[in-house]
């Protein structure tokens, strides 16, 4: 049966993209989010309620967590922030990402939502808990701030 425009899309195929290159899967994502912080202004004479106006937008810290590899990619990264590393005329801290909700299609998956964070960086690395009679997958954890999010 096709897939209706209203119907959800599962939260389990997603990717990540590092200035437009696809740099890595990881199992878990979360903090998209942004949120409009409220002015409120008592007019006199209005006893019954207050005026309410948007004023700036701010956005969550985005957690990415993943089965550690070979690579140490993340870690890199956040001691290249730490350092004030630059790299091929970019600072570290300018990247910007996208996280790619997939659906499978045939052959290749199709990008149902794209949420591209501007200029990201990370801010928190969390090497994996180690313990002696585990047999869970070693997990790190990046934490990125951004300073806003575009929908595509």
């Amino acid at each position: 049966m096709a897939r209706r425009d209203n119907d959800p899309y599962p939260n389990c195929r997603f990717e990540l993209e590092l200035n437009d290159v696809l740099a890595a899967s990881f199992s878990e994502c979360t903090g998209l989010q942004m949120e409009t912080k409220v002015f409120e202004y008592k007019e006199g004479g209005r006893n019954e309620s207050t005026l309410k106006f948007p004023e700036n937008a701010t956005y969550g810290n985005v957690t990415l967590k993943r089965g550690i590899t070979r690579s140490n990619d993340l870690i890199e990264w956040q001691l290249d922030v730490i350092n004030g590393v630059f790299s091929k005329n970019k600072r570290a801290d300018n990247v910007n990402i996208a996280i790619l909700l997939l659906e499978e299609k045939g052959a290749e998956p199709e990008v149902i939502h794209r949420w591209n964070l501007i200029r990201a960086f990370p801010v928190k690395w969390v090497g994996p808990e180690l313990k002696g009679n585990a047999s869970e997958v070693a997990i790190e954890t990046l934490e990125l701030a951004h300073e806003g999010i575009q929908i595509e």
